[in-house]
């Protein structure tokens, strides 16, 4: 039933490239990370980390949450769309498995993004001559983590959007949550609060310290809130109907 449910979201975005916005937006975020790295060579020391927390500082905070609010309202924008919640109720698959091919497709377009986003710090590094080593290890691990820690906002996002039928409010939520998640960290809770994972994870602005015990964290709490999204979802249609 999963892979049916999936197969059908795939169907319904073919003649939307929603994932486009996904590999354009970072290339904005990575031409404002390159000009803010040039002019404040002065402060910043030349490197390739400092380009990288450039890079990473308006995507986790603004753009990306924001872009994860726009695409989970757009998987359920169909069911809210005339009568078809009552065809949803009805429809002879199993709750979970509807919301949780909407987190699939949503993950794998938050994937995009990360892709693009390390590509274009890439291109931007090699463009700007980055002095130092490539940190390839560094890298691998600080994406791998804050896309694990972006599916946390992943699921609160797509709850949100069930539950409200307007587009742009569930955009707010998440423009909300980055900046939320900004004063999470500054305030010592990077490591728990969800629309802080991400930002942690990705170790933006240099607000968290990613030893051992503080990643386990960062990856089970992301594991645990998207638990509990899938589980407040199904709980929700299979109890009560999404009054639209």
């Amino acid at each position: 039933m999963l892979a049916s449910c999936m197969s059908a979201e795939f169907i319904k975005m073919r003649r939307a490239p929603v994932w486009a916005a996904f590999a354009a937006l970072p290339a904005v975020s990575a031409l404002i990370g390159s000009a803010n790295y040039v002019a404040n060579l002065g402060l910043l020391t030349p490197g390739w980390e400092n380009l990288w927390t450039q890079h990473t500082l308006f995507i986790c905070y603004f753009f990306l949450p924001a872009l994860i609010g726009a695409g989970a309202s757009y998987l359920w924008r169909l069911e809210h769309t005339g009568s078809n919640w009552n065809e949803l109720m009805v429809a002879p698959v199993p709750a979970r498995d509807v919301f949780v091919a909407k987190l699939a497709v949503l993950a794998l377009l938050d994937l995009v993004a990360f892709a693009a986003m390390t590509a274009f710090f890439v291109a931007s590094g090699l463009v700007l001559r980055v002095p130092g080593a490539f940190p390839v290890a560094m890298l691998a691990g600080q994406v791998a983590l804050g896309w694990l820690g972006s599916l946390a906002i992943c699921g609160i996002q797509l709850v949100v959007s069930m539950l409200v039928r307007n587009f742009a409010v569930p955009v707010g939520v998440g423009l909300g949550g980055g900046i939320l998640g900004i004063m999470a960290a500054m305030g010592g809770l990077g490591y728990v609060f969800p629309y802080a994972l991400m930002q942690s994870g990705m170790n933006s602005n240099d607000l968290v310290v990613l030893d051992a015990p503080h990643i386990a964290q960062i990856a089970v709490l992301s594991v645990v809130y998207v638990v509990a999204a899938v589980v407040v979802a199904t709980v929700r249609l299979t109890r009560a109907d999404v009054h639209a």
